[in-house]
Parts: structure tokens; sequence; C-alpha cells
């Protein structure tokens, strides 16, 4: 039984992964916050929040859609 959990702890920590420390994972998504932000009267890290929270671009749009709706955040202008 010992032997079969070394190999697998072998196999497992023998490989070799690269990680590119110069690339953001999460980019996209900042752009689509930023595309938020221009459109609502929030934030850039509260539109990225949104995003990570509700899981998609399009979810949080419908979530600021409904504040706004609401009154709880204001339509820019320009994006009216």
């Amino acid at each position: 039984m010992t032997t079969s959990l070394a190999l697998v702890q072998r196999q497992l920590f023998d490989q070799h992964i690269e990680v590119a420390l110069d690339v953001d994972p999460y980019d996209e998504l900042r752009e689509a916050g930023r595309r938020l932000s221009t459109e609502y009267a929030i934030e850039e890290s509260e539109a990225f929040d949104m995003i990570l929270g509700f899981g998609s671009e399009a979810a949080a749009r419908r979530a600021l859609r409904q504040r706004w709706w609401l009154g709880q955040v204001e339509l820019r202008a320009e994006a009216a």
C-alpha cells in the first residue's frame, strides 16, 4: 500500500510545470470590468469584483441593470 502511495506522490511531484509570471490571468476580466465601469458609475475594482462574484460579465451587467432600476447605481451619460 505504501509503495503505491509513494509512486503516486512521485508522479505528482516529478512533473515540471512552467508558470508565466508576467501574464495576468485576469486580464480579460479586468477589461470587462473597465467596460462596466464606463457604462455605470462604479469603480473598476467594484466592477471586477462583481464579475468574479457573479461569474460573468453578462451576469454582473444584469445585476447592475437591476441596481440601476432600483436607483442604487447611476448610468453614465455617455453610455445612455
